[in-house]
């Protein structure tokens, strides 16, 4: 009939087996990992961090607005002090800056809706930010 084989494994043989399987599973855990988040960004966002001037030109006078990205993220948006003729003559240019430039933080987009009667000031407003914003751009 048969004849019954002994295989004889050596303890040292079965340690580097078990050594080179347990190192091959970790290189490819580590070839998965770095293969699927191939292309992504570290960073969040699409604007680089920082803070960006852009200009109104208002009644002749140019305005300074700025835009504030933090986290690749609209963050803020201020009026730096208008000129006195700026305020005289546009007096919704302030409170515009300040209900666009919430809305386009909260939406994170230019494409706001303003009321009609701040519709001049608004793409005033909206056009500094878009200027901003293409400066900010990755």
């Amino acid at each position: 009939m048969g004849r019954t084989k002994f295989v004889v494994v050596k303890a040292r043989e079965l340690v580097k087996t078990a050594v080179f399987a347990v190192l091959g599973i970790i290189i490819l855990a580590g070839l998965i990992t770095f293969f699927l988040h191939m292309g992504e960004d570290d960073t969040t966002g699409m604007y680089r961090d920082g803070t960006y001037y852009g200009q109104m030109a208002a009644g002749g006078t140019v305005t300074e607005l700025v835009v504030v990205i933090e986290e690749g993220r609209i963050a803020d948006i201020s009026v730096e002090t208008p000129a006195e003729a700026v305020t005289v003559f546009y007096p919704l240019l302030e409170p515009t800056v300040a209900e666009v430039g919430q809305a386009v933080v909260e939406q994170q987009s230019l494409e706001v809706v303003v009321a009609q009667e701040k519709e001049h000031s608004a793409r005033l407003v909206l056009d500094a930010v878009a200027q901003c914003l293409k400066e900010a751009e990755r």
